[in-house]
């Protein structure tokens, strides 16, 4: 897997000898026989309705070379994920093991509820397995200099064609030359009910992951180089060009449909372009849909051509009684076998550069994510406060999709707004 040309990331200093844990890894564990004993617990979001007996095929497979270690799944719900996280740490007993997304981490790691796995990850006895995780994966899970968690998978947000209502307006081979050549089929293929092209555009809806990608290939982020205030500056022609595609009257009306409204209408046939995430592949195989279909990204941009990208680490807690455990269930959960398993399991990214090749084997679509997409993600910036600053400018952007501002306004006022939040 190649490193992204693309990730800006705050330097970060390893602050712990890689060769020596020091003694943190003592408290509250015993040996037996060779091998560590104690109860453990991992927490995470659900990625599938069947996400218990997949956590439990990993459990069980730990359990064949630690015995004498019980790990306890349980899992958050993603809408409440905060609230009952923060609960969590708050009670002083929280889960050894947290499945934590690049978009909250940071927050808990400034507070010190998470323990700094820089020792661990640096260590010599793991070089082999930490080298298989590249270096724009790693630079998620750092900040403040220290490393938080182990990166083990990414949901990409990609773009879904009809390839049917994009042929049929002899566009299928051009769509994605450029924007300019996007808008043009966009137009091209919108009437008798059917919409061109299809962003999210509500902030409950996650709505700036279908922006970021516009953004990174103007070369701008959401933050300077060092953190310390807006880096949009360069982005105004690409939102621009969003809020062109929203009047040109390409578009559901705006802010009227949620994420699953949006990608029922596409598997009805009713949208020609839509932004989605990979997930969403698992659906569209099971119920295929009266038209043929393909995975796709963004035209490029002024600088470059982005995907985004949302990553997941497995961190350990700072209260963690069994930190001998907890780490050598992390190491288990986030090898090769047990994680690209899951993966396809889920319809989620892996990575880890060792198992690519043979992922996806009987899925086309996830196996060209992988293996094409994964590559050109840049995620967002790690800090702590990029879940409010997200929240905090994208009504903004709401704004200016329905006409109220354009490129430069909108910019001008996401990065007063950034400042504020940062300075």
């Amino acid at each position: 897997m190649k490193h992204l040309p693309f990730r800006k990331i705050r330097a970060a200093s390893r602050l712990l000898s890689s060769a020596c844990l020091c003694g943190v890894l003592t408290a509250g564990t015993a040996w037996a026989d060779g091998h560590l004993s104690g109860d453990i617990t991992m927490i995470k979001g659900p990625h599938s309705a069947d996400e218990a007996k997949f956590e439990a095929m990993i459990i069980d497979d730990f359990k064949s070379v630690e015995p004498n270690v019980d790990v306890t799944f349980t899992t958050y719900d993603w809408a409440n994920m905060n609230a009952e996280l923060t609960t969590g740490f708050a009670s002083g007993n929280p889960a050894d093991v947290l499945y934590l997304v690049d978009l909250i981490y940071p927050a808990y790691a400034q507070q010190g509820a998470l323990h700094d796995m820089t020792g661990l990850v640096d260590s010599a006895d793991w070089a082999d397995e930490r080298a298989e995780i590249p270096e724009f994966a790693w630079a998620l899970a750092e900040q403040d200099g220290g490393t938080w968690g182990v990166p083990v998978l990414g949901a990409v947000y990609n773009i879904y064609i009809n390839k049917d209502l994009l042929a049929e307006a002899g566009v299928l081979d051009t769509w994605d030359d450029s924007y300019a050549a996007m808008m043009d089929a966009a137009k091209k293929t919108t009437g008798d009910g059917v919409h061109g092209f299809s962003v999210r555009t509500r902030t409950g809806d996650f709505a700036f992951w279908d922006w970021l990608p516009y953004v990174h290939n103007a070369g701008a982020d959401l933050l300077n180089d060092d953190w310390s205030g807006c880096g949009l500056a360069g982005a105004e022609a690409a939102t621009q060009f969003l809020i062109d595609m929203h009047a040109a009257g390409v578009t559901p009306q705006i802010g009227a449909l949620s994420t699953q409204e949006q990608f029922d209408l596409f598997k009805a046939g009713k949208i020609a372009i839509y932004h989605g995430e990979t997930p969403q592949i698992g659906a569209l195989i099971a119920d295929p849909p009266s038209f043929e279909w393909d995975v796709a990204f963004a035209p490029p941009g002024e600088v470059g051509q982005t995907v985004m990208g949302n990553f997941g680490i497995l961190s350990m807690a700072e209260a963690s009684g069994n930190k001998d455990a907890a780490w050598e269930f992390i190491k288990h959960w986030a090898s090769g076998p047990q994680v690209g398993r899951f993966a396809e399991q889920v319809n989620l990214q892996v990575v880890r550069g060792d198992i690519v090749d043979g992922m996806f084997a009987e899925n086309p679509a996830m196996q060209k994510i992988q293996q094409e997409f994964v590559p050109r993600v840049q995620g967002i910036q790690p800090h702590p406060q990029i879940l409010k600053i997200l929240q905090s400018i994208w009504p903004v952007a709401e704004s200016a999709y329905r006409g109220d501002l354009n490129g430069e306004e909108t910019i001008a006022q996401m990065c007063e707004i950034i400042d504020g939040i940062v300075q």
